[in-house]
């Protein structure tokens, strides 16, 4: 959780999700904008200190592409996690996560593309995804 914590709120994906979806709809006052924004930032960094002494961008994304090979390595060629006959729980937890990467909606607000690339390396998850998607939301 922490790798995407640090991808929105604290790289240029922050200006191009975070504002429009959140800072800009709290005030017209460029102040308070600012104020929140600040706040957020704070706030994640915080977040982040919890579970490393440094925040250092070159180790959180190089977990993250470790993170989803071995998640990638753990559903293989199966359709579903745990060789389930439908999606359960952990299917759930990973499409949240690689829904908000890969969709082209929210998708297209990447600035900061090394998440998204991440998951794109495993064609199986990026399937996983579009799996659910079409399932549940027949997108």
């Amino acid at each position: 959780m922490y790798k995407q914590l640090y991808s929105v709120y604290l790289t240029s994906n922050f200006d191009s999700i975070i504002a429009p979806l959140y800072i800009n709809s709290t005030s017209t006052s460029p102040l308070v904008r600012l104020a929140v924004a600040h706040e957020l930032r704070i706030a994640a960094q915080t977040e982040l200190l919890k579970h490393h002494t440094t925040i250092d961008p070159s180790t959180i994304y190089t977990e993250a592409e470790e993170a989803f090979k071995d998640i990638a390595a753990k559903l293989g060629e199966d359709q579903w996690f745990f060789e389930q006959a439908s999606p359960g729980l952990f299917d759930a937890a990973v499409f949240a996560y690689t829904q908000l990467l890969l969709d082209n909606g929210l998708g297209a607000g990447w600035q900061d593309k090394r998440l998204q690339q991440a998951v794109r390396m495993h064609d199986n998850l990026v399937q996983h995804r579009d799996r659910v998607a079409h399932l549940y939301y027949k997108a």
